[in-house]
């Protein structure tokens, strides 16, 4: 099947190009993830894909190789353009936080304008019809939050990825559990407590790295699609799944850790049917 992502680049960035870029990516997480893409390509998902909170891009390049030909990585930042919400006070600290960082890491990546969108905004201060025209209605197949860390923050920014989502998409909710900020836990708990999301967490990625480049990620999906996504995770991260747990009121949710090295099998027809199989049993 013709991958909807570039794979060489996508290979030859983990190899070689995140290690230029400062910024969070953990091997676990980008192995997960690349799963994630191989399983949205069988799907037939597609959309664009956005992040809140860039940086310097580490996972937004990777995002972006993902994005097919008439899809669009958006990425939104405050950068610079908020001082004291960065605590900003030296020129060192603004060309630390300046969206020139990640303009050069995307050039340097052969990361054009035809593929990226840099949008230099406070996500605090957008709605969801904000959103939803900025990333073209409900059509993000990808959406990686990790902007503001504090308690009613996380929860904002997970109410405007979940109103750009497609059906088949998934939200990456970076930092849960992180102890420099566990506030954010306490976010993502009150958004599926009294926001009622459409949503189901797939699987809780665990960080292999230290606390400072960052820590677990929560997979969240559709309702309707949260099942087939398991099924997938399951077997393509087979090493590195621990066990399913009962988490935010919803049985069965993966835990995905990396005592040895990230492995990631391809999607292959035997992976196909096993699926095929577990989905058939959901079913009756």
């Amino acid at each position: 099947m013709q991958k909807l992502f570039n794979l060489e680049q996508l290979q030859h960035y983990m190899a070689e190009g995140s290690a230029q870029v400062n910024g969070y990516l953990q091997s676990g997480s980008a192995s997960v993830i690349w799963s994630l893409f191989d399983v949205q390509d069988e799907l037939g998902i597609t959309g664009n894909i956005a992040e809140i909170g860039v940086y310097h891009g580490r996972l937004f390049v990777f995002l972006c190789h993902a994005a097919a030909d008439g899809e669009t990585a958006i990425a939104i930042d405050v950068f610079d353009s908020q001082p004291h919400i960065q605590g900003i006070e030296t020129d060192e600290d603004r060309q630390r936080f300046s969206d020139t960082n990640l303009k050069r890491n995307l050039a340097a990546a052969g990361i054009g304008d035809d593929k990226a969108r840099i949008v230099t905004a406070n996500s605090q201060d957008m709605t969801r019809p904000d959103m939803q025209a900025l990333t073209g209605g409900a059509n993000v197949r990808l959406f990686s939050v990790d902007g503001d860390h504090s308690r009613t923050g996380v929860r904002h920014d997970l109410g405007l990825a979940e109103a750009a989502l497609c059906d088949g998409g998934v939200i990456l909710a970076d930092d849960l559990f992180n102890t420099l900020c566990p506030s954010l836990t306490e976010g993502i708990i009150d958004y599926f407590g009294a926001d009622t999301p459409d949503l189901e967490p797939v699987a809780i990625i665990a960080s292999n790295g230290p606390l400072i480049t960052g820590g677990a990620k929560l997979l969240l999906a559709r309702a309707q699609f949260a099942n087939v996504y398991k099924a997938y995770l399951r077997l393509l991260n087979r090493e590195n799944f621990r066990h399913a747990v009962p988490f935010l009121g919803f049985e069965n949710v993966l835990v995905f850790d990396f005592q040895g090295a990230p492995v990631r099998h391809p999607l292959d027809d035997a992976v196909r049917a096993a699926v095929a199989r577990f989905m058939s049993e959901e079913a009756h």
